[in-house]
C-alpha cells in the first residue's frame, strides 16, 4: 500500500468527504497535525479507519502564539505512535520564536525519545542543524523513527541526517529542484518515503487525485535514481506504519 506521510488532512475543506473514501483504496496517509486541538478533533473523525493514522503536531511556525498548546500536547503523546508536524522553522519570519521553537521541540523530542516507539515527522527550514542537535542530544534516532519532511539542508546536514539513520519524505516539488534531486539521489534507498504536503505541494481534491499523485511521485523518484524503488518504498513504508508495535527498547 501506498502512503502518503506527510498529508495535512484536517486543513482540506473536504477532510470528511476524503475520510470516507478512504475506505474504497489501496492508499492512505499520515494526517499530520499542526496543533494538538487539531489533533483532538481528527482522531475523532478518523476512528476505525485503517489507513488514515492521525498524527499529534505542534508547528514551529505557530509556536509563538500556541506555547501554551506545549503541555496538552505532552499529555495527548502517550495515546498516539504519530507525532508530527514538528520541529524548527528558522525562517526570518520566525527568527523571533527561536528560542521558543528550540526550547519546545527539546520538549517534545525528549518525551517522545523516552516513551519511544513514535513516528515523527520534521519541519527542519533553515535548521537542520539544530535540529540534528537536539534529535541526538535528546537520543530520539535511537528509540524513535524520525523522518525528515521535505529536506532542504546543505549537504553536510544530509550526510549527517543520513548517518544518523533518517528517513527523508519526498514530496512532487523536490522532483524539480536541484537540490531536491541531490537528496533523491544521495539516501539509501530503504529511507525513501512519500509525501505530498497536501494542500501545499499539491492540492489532492480526492482520493483518487490522491493516489496518482503518489503513483507519479514514484515514478519521478524511480527515474531520478535510475531504478524502480516502487516495491523497496512499499518495504519503508510498512517498517515506518508498523514501527515499534513489537520493539522493545
Amino acid at each position: 500500500m501506498m502512503i502518503d506521510t506527510h498529508f495535512h488532512l484536517d486543513l482540506l475543506p473536504n477532510m470528511n468527504e476524503l475520510i470516507r473514501n478512504f475506505s474504497y483504496v489501496d492508499c492512505g496517509v499520515i494526517g499530520v497535525g499542526t496543533t494538538p486541538r487539531a489533533y483532538e478533533k481528527e482522531i475523532k473523525f478518523t476512528e476505525g479507519m485503517k489507513n488514515i493514522h492521525a498524527a499529534l503536531g505542534l508547528h514551529p511556525q505557530l509556536v509563538g502564539t500556541r506555547e501554551s498548546d506545549i503541555a496538552l500536547f505532552l499529555n495527548l503523546l502517550r495515546k498516539t505512535r504519530f507525532v508530527g508536524e514538528i520541529g524548527l522553522d528558522f525562517k526570518s519570519a520566525f527568527q523571533i520564536t527561536r528560542s521558543e521553537q528550540v526550547d519546545c521541540f527539546v520538549r517534545i523530542t525528549n518525551a517522545c525519545a523516552k516513551e519511544g516507539n513514535k513516528v515523527l515527522s520534521i519541519h527542519s527550514v533553515k535548521a537542520a542543524s539544530v535540529v540534528l542537535d537536539v534529535l541526538e542530544a535528546t537520543c530520539a534516532f535511537q528509540t524513535c523513527a524520525c523522518i525528515f519532511h521535505w529536506f532542504t539542508g546543505n549537504v553536510i546536514e544530509r550526510k549527517r541526517a543520513i548517518q544518523d539513520g533518517a528517513y527523508f519524505s519526498i514530496n512532487p516539488k523536490m522532483l524539480k529542484t536541484i537540490s531536491g534531486k541531490e537528496t533523491i539521489k544521495a539516501i539509501p534507498a530503504d529511507k525513501i518515503l512519500l509525501e505530498t504536503d497536501a494542500p501545499f505541494a499539491i492540492p489532492a481534491t480526492s482520493v483518487s487525485a490522491l493516489q496518482s499523485e503518489l503513483q507519479k511521485l514514484v515514478a519521478g523518484i524511480s527515474s531520478i535514481r535510475g531504478k524502480d524503488v516502487s516495491v523497496q518504498i512499499e518495504r519503508n513504508t510498512d517498517d515506518i506504519i508498523n514501527f515499534g508495535t513489537n520493539a522493545i527498547y
